[in-house]
């Protein structure tokens, strides 16, 4: 069975460790790995959900250097890296923000974990970061396509205590739409009938807090809010007008 803890996991590797690399000296260049424990807390949107919210605790560990970082929120590759842009391949497993087939009545419903290739390009001015990226299904699991746009801003309040805030959108078709939401003809029964998400649009907010213990021991905090878009909250199985991840855990470089 699948967790559903992975999207704030996913946030930690997004907007957590981009701000503990900052930490080391810009000639750094050697590679980098960081590994940490931390608690996830995770919200269930399903109709019928015992629990709102299911909290789980998790190992994490990453791997990085100045072209390629890996971590379970996926693997970059720098195509092209310049002062102020940047252009990296990407490859992503698409971690579910909760497993249906742990609802009650929800059983015979299951998401298999789905792998995303795709690109993403940055531009960088100061504390600011834009970016553009382009997922689409690798693995046939639910055919479909994203495209999120976001900006970033990140600002150290003392040599110890960094923040990070994000803002942007997802853009996705009606085939990812269905995976994440709807209900596929196999798995319609009596009382409930397909459903086939349009394409839709889902801000998206987060926000992180890095306290550096040492120079490679930090304790890090973030958490994620996203709308969940009309066509998501039309469906049956859905109870739930946004979704949220948090994540807090102790994180070791070397």
């Amino acid at each position: 069975m699948k967790s559903a803890c992975f999207p704030a996991m996913a946030l930690a590797a997004g907007l957590a460790f981009p701000c503990l690399a900052a930490v080391a000296s810009a000639q750094d260049a050697e590679p980098r790995w960081t590994a940490g424990l931390g608690v996830v807390v995770n919200s269930n949107p399903y109709l019928g959900a015992d629990d709102d919210v299911e909290v789980t605790a998790i190992p994490y560990i990453a791997y990085e250097t100045d072209w390629l970082s890996v971590s379970p929120e996926g693997a970059a590759v720098a195509l092209y890296r310049g002062e102020a842009f940047r252009l990296e391949a990407l490859i992503a497993p698409r971690w579910q923000f909760a497993e249906p087939g742990d609802v009650a009545g929800l059983e015979d419903i299951e998401r298999d974990i789905a792998v995303d290739g795709g690109f993403r390009v940055s531009a960088a001015s100061g504390p600011v970061t834009v970016s553009l990226a382009y997922l689409a299904d690798l693995s046939g699991k639910h055919e479909g396509q994203e495209v999120t746009l976001s900006v970033e801003a990140e600002t150290a309040l003392t040599p110890r205590f960094a923040i990070s805030a994000e803002a942007g959108a997802y853009w996705r078709d009606s085939d990812l739409g269905t995976y994440m939401y709807g209900i596929y003809a196999d798995e319609v029964r009596p009382g409930r009938a397909a459903y086939t998400a349009d394409d839709s649009v889902a801000p998206f907010m987060a926000a992180m807090g890095r306290y550096a213990l040492t120079e490679r021991v930090a304790i890090v905090g973030a958490i994620e809010v996203e709308a969940i878009p009309d066509t998501g909250r039309d469906s049956p199985i859905i109870d739930a007008d946004a979704r949220y991840g948090a994540f807090l855990g102790l994180m070791v470089r070397f």
